[in-house]
């Protein structure tokens, strides 16, 4: 079955309509309002989002909520040895923070979501490519920036295809 997950950045973009792609947030959400397809709010980005604004804003009575829960913890930890194995060992002192936008892949990764609907292309969107080519996640991100394609939820690395504008 379908689903998505909504990281913090659509969850924003979606509440303020002053936002650049506020137009394509709404017409997600209501793309799968009408097709059925459950949208998953993990606690992790429901707190993010409290940090700016109430996440009683939110149309809460639409969404799925998803505790962070054990086997998420678990998955998380694994991403994110799988990530640091590319990078600069860590200080000894400190243990390692895993940072949310890994807590929520982990989470649609373990939950099988396929799609994460996002406006955060520099940080969720290149942890996700990266480990996806590394075989450590099927989860697909879905960019805001990227405009409404509703075809690409189900096959989310195909573009849809666009007739031009008619002239008649």
């Amino acid at each position: 079955m379908l689903q998505v997950s909504l990281d913090t950045s659509f969850l924003i973009t979606f509440a303020d309509p002053g936002r650049g792609n506020h137009a394509v947030a709404v017409d997600y959400f209501r793309h799968c309002l009408t097709q059925r397809i459950p949208m998953w709010l993990s606690a992790v980005a429901a707190g993010e989002f409290e940090v700016g604004q109430p996440v009683s804003d939110l149309p809460l009575q639409n969404f799925r909520i998803q505790p962070y829960n054990l086997p998420h913890a678990i998955r998380a930890a694994a991403l994110f040895r799988a990530v640091r194995e590319d990078q600069a060992p860590p200080v000894e002192d400190r243990r390692p923070i895993i940072i949310n936008d890994l807590k929520i892949l982990a989470q649609a990764e373990e939950e099988n979501i396929p799609v994460i609907l996002t406006e955060d292309r520099n940080t969720l969107s290149r942890l996700t490519e990266r480990l996806r080519q590394r075989g450590q996640v099927q989860v697909r991100v879905l960019l805001l920036t990227e405009g409404f394609t509703p075809g690409r939820l189900e096959t989310p690395a195909q573009d849809e295809f666009r007739l031009p504008p008619s002239t008649t």
